[in-house]
């Protein structure tokens, strides 16, 4: 499913993920060959809207430094 990101310093990124990470995991993210970002999930939120077939996740991250 296709999951928004935000809380990193260089904005927010789109990423499919098949597994949901919950709050307080780490995630490390590799999105280039010399780009990953990396943090503990501070909250994971789900908006569903059944009559559109809609369905987004935000993740949002504590950058770990």
């Amino acid at each position: 499913m296709q999951v928004h990101i935000e809380g990193l310093d260089q904005g927010a990124i789109e990423v499919t993920l098949e597994v949901l990470p919950r709050q307080g995991e780490y995630l490390k993210i590799m999105y280039g060959p010399d780009a990953e970002v990396e943090g503990e999930v501070a909250s994971v939120s789900h908006y569903i809207n059944q009559h559109a077939n809609e369905q987004k996740v935000t993740i949002t991250l504590k950058p770990s430094y």
